[in-house]
């Protein structure tokens, strides 16, 4: 959530949920509203607004509106594997089980297809100036999208893949780190590499002493930038990453 001061979350039964911490540090739950029973892949949420993709469905919308959670319009784009908030939750990017990155303007925008990717979206990432997506794919790749400004919209910029060596066993979806100036993608002998976001090319390795890392998290404010990664063991690692000039 905005400033740090909870999480918000989407349960196998739809239910979604916010935890905040309360003034001696306990964690409180709180239902923000039902998306229904069917099987949901994934959601964003952005503020006063929730996305939740449905497989069949497409994409359902909430804002809050005078004290409610208000349903919109549904954008009807079946197969939806990732969904991010843009343009200050203006609008909407999602990727698709057959490839398509696609953007629409919420509640009422027209969808419109950016890229064709061919492979199935696993997960997305967008940079803090809203101006490029991470767009991870099976396979093992993963490409940087200019999503902002018209002679950018859907341009393919860089793929990071190193000629099907990169493993993501995981699904562990790309992510921008370090100020927005590395990636963060696939692993090679358990070591998850970092990428210069700008000339795909690896820079180093984060060793999890033969574990794999499955979910990442990055921090960025002001001169501090971290990393924390965790593995399936539940081994949970904090980076200081260098320098990526």
């Amino acid at each position: 959530m905005i400033d740090d001061v909870g999480i918000v979350s989407l349960g196998q039964d739809g239910v979604i949920s916010k935890w905040t911490r309360n003034n001696q540090n306990h964690w409180q739950w709180a239902k923000l509203l039902d998306a229904g029973k069917e099987d949901s892949v994934c959601f964003a949420y952005q503020r006063d607004r929730i996305a939740v993709a449905f497989p069949r469905l497409g994409v359902k919308v909430w804002i809050w509106i005078k004290g409610t959670w208000q349903p919109q319009r549904s954008i009807l784009r079946q197969n939806v594997t990732s969904i991010k908030f843009v343009e200050d939750g203006e609008a909407l990017i999602g990727g698709t089980s057959d490839g398509v990155l696609w953007y629409c303007q919420v509640p009422n925008g027209t969808l419109r297809a950016y890229a064709f990717l061919k492979s199935k979206v696993l997960d997305l990432d967008v940079n803090a100036a809203g101006t490029h997506a991470l767009v991870s794919q099976a396979g093992g790749r993963a490409h940087l999208v200019g999503i902002q400004q018209m002679d950018h919209k859907g341009k393919i910029e860089q793929v990071y893949a190193t000629n099907g060596d990169v493993e993501n066993k995981q699904g562990v979806g790309a992510v921008f780190a370090n100020s927005c100036r590395s990636v963060l993608f696939g692993t090679i002998d358990n070591n998850l590499l970092v990428w210069d976001k700008t000339k795909g090319e690896i820079i180093y390795g984060l060793d999890h002493d033969g574990e794999q890392a499955q979910a990442i998290a990055c921090f960025d404010k002001g001169p501090n930038a971290y990393i924390v990664t965790g593995t399936k063991s539940g081994l949970l690692c904090w980076w200081k990453p260098p320098p990526a000039d």
